[in-house]
Formats: structure tokens, C-alpha cells, sequence
């Protein structure tokens, strides 16, 4: 008969290997969600990018908590950077709706004559006038269609085109004047939802599983 054979079990080291063990599923966790974060954070940059001219996709942000190591319940979070006018400009552009004018006034759009905004957050009429002395904007009625304001004796200069007065200058030199659009009144402005960000945000959370399942495999054959 056999002799017994005693199996000694160090403890211990069991207990080491088991906790190594779960700090890398912690870790593989925590990994996944750091990308997938990273990952959603670039899907809405390419959508708004696709959708909206400009820069306003550099808006977005993210963060994952933590970014590395082990943890039992780890975070992401995917933000719009910037102040009110960014985090503005990306609701216009990711919730249908409409814009209306206080009190029932009229919205001044900016037309391309105009020219630049500057600093300023808004370009309106009033700014207008105050960079152009002597220029007085004229309420133009179009029945059926919208109002406009125009400059009158002005021209287009620049490789813009950007409205300003004629000078005495140029009229002496035979440069005629014109009546420029400059801004068109809106009752409102009606926006959409240009980039669908309930679906991007779906479609990150459907890969989660997937991809701690890839990193789960890598733990368990190494």
C-alpha cells in the first residue's frame, strides 16, 4: 500500500497570487474604461468636425477615474471645454430647437458683408454702426421675406468683400456707392440636431464589455 503523501500549501503565497491576480482584472477594468472614454471623446470630435464648421469640435474634453492602475468602480466623463459661448454653441448644434429674439424683437443675423466679429461674442447692429462713423443702418421691409438692414453709400472692399463707406476720395475717382445688406432679421432661428450624440455615446457603452473581455483574455494567458 501507498505511502500518504502531505500536501503543503503556502498559504500565503496564494494569497499574494490572488490578490495579484484581481488587481490586474482591477487594472484591465480601469483600462477599459480609460479607453473607451478616450475613445468616445474622439467619435463626438470627428461627428462635430463632419457636421459643423469651424473649430468647435476642439470643444470636447474627457476624463477617466483613474486613468491606470486597479479600481473597483472606474469613471469616465466627456465634457465640452470652454465658457457659456462653447457650451452654447454645442447645444445649437446637438439639440433641435429654435432661437427667438427677446421681447419678440427680431434676430440680427450677420451677413458675409459684415465682416469679422472680432472679440466681440455677438456682432449686432449696434456694434456695427459704432466700428463704421457716419454709417447709419436703414430698415428695409421685403414683404414674404425677411427684413434686412442695409448700409447705404458704402461699397465692398478687401478680398472678403466687407462693406464700409465710400470716402470722398474714391467717389471723386469715380467710385460709385451702393446699398449693401448687412444684417437679415429673424423672428427665429430654427436649429437641428446635427450631431447625434445619444447614438455615439450607445455606441461606446455597447463596447465596453467587449473590450475588458479582450484585456481580461490578455490577463488570464499571461
Amino acid at each position: 500500500m501507498a505511502d500518504g503523501v502531505d500536501l503543503l500549501l503556502d498559504t500565503a503565497q496564494l494569497d499574494r497570487d490572488a490578490d495579484r491576480l484581481v488587481r490586474r482584472y482591477l487594472s484591465a477594468g480601469t483600462e477599459t474604461i480609460a479607453d473607451v472614454t478616450k475613445g468616445l471623446e474622439r467619435a463626438l470630435e470627428a461627428a462635430t468636425r463632419d457636421a459643423v464648421p469651424g473649430r468647435l469640435w476642439r470643444a470636447w474634453g474627457s476624463r477617466a477615474y483613474p486613468d491606470h492602475g486597479p479600481a473597483r468602480d472606474p469613471a469616465g466623463e466627456v465634457f465640452v471645454n470652454g465658457k457659456l459661448r462653447s457650451r452654447g454653441a454645442i447645444e445649437f448644434w446637438t439639440h433641435p430647437g429654435e432661437v427667438r429674439g427677446k421681447r419678440g424683437q427680431f434676430l440680427a443675423v450677420p451677413l458675409p458683408a459684415a465682416g469679422p466679429r472680432g472679440r466681440a461674442r455677438d456682432l449686432s447692429p449696434a456694434d456695427w454702426e459704432r466700428r463704421h462713423p457716419g454709417v447709419k443702418l436703414r430698415f428695409v421691409a421685403r414683404p414674404g421675406r425677411a427684413p434686412l438692414l442695409v448700409a447705404d453709400n458704402a461699397v465692398l472692399s478687401g478680398r472678403k468683400q466687407v462693406a464700409r463707406a465710400n470716402s470722398e476720395k474714391r467717389i471723386a475717382a469715380g467710385r460709385g456707392s451702393t446699398t449693401i445688406p448687412i444684417f437679415v432679421l429673424l423672428p427665429m432661428v430654427k436649429f437641428r440636431n446635427a450631431v447625434a450624440v445619444p447614438t455615439i455615446v450607445a455606441a461606446a457603452q455597447r463596447s465596453i464589455p467587449g473590450e475588458f473581455i479582450r484585456r481580461a483574455g490578455a490577463v488570464t494567458t499571461s
